[in-house]
């Protein structure tokens, strides 16, 4: 899939891979919203494409690269399309995936529709790859890649 088109839950999905998060499966509360600290991520409470308090801290540290991508995409007068101008930080956030990923990353059907309920989740698990009953869309995501 072009990194151009990314949006919604399926953009959070790769900026979340390309940091290096870990997907959570725990039930997400989302009063308490993303941790940033944490190492995790979770579809409920992670909105880096629409949320710049999950975004900022990226653009600040990868500003240059994000720049440097914008530029390779739209030429040196980026800053002056309209469909950046418009919405700057799905933009900034598909610029820094194509830092990590390149122009092309691996379709993800099942990141698009991530939904977890309490049932579907293992309790406190390790900080590593957390383990799901074989019904949960996690599982079947986990299986595809290689965190």
């Amino acid at each position: 899939m072009n990194v151009k088109r990314l949006d919604g839950r399926l953009l959070n999905f790769w900026v979340a891979k390309s940091a290096g998060l870990h997907l959570s499966v725990q039930d997400a509360d989302p009063t308490k919203g993303h941790d940033p600290d944490s190492g995790f991520w979770h579809p409920h409470t992670y909105n880096p494409a629409n949320d710049w308090s999950h975004a900022g801290p990226i653009v600040s540290v990868e500003w240059f690269a994000i720049e440097d991508m914008l530029v390779e995409w739209f030429g040196p007068h980026w800053s002056h399309i309209p469909v950046i101008t418009d919405n700057p930080l799905k933009w900034f956030m598909r610029a820094y995936v194509g830092t990590q990923f390149g122009d092309e990353v691996e379709e993800v059907t099942a990141a698009a529709s991530l939904h977890f309920a309490a049932d579907d989740c293992a309790t406190a698990l390790a900080p590593s790859i957390r383990q799901v009953r074989p019904q949960s869309l996690v599982r079947s995501l986990l299986n595809q890649f290689s965190w």
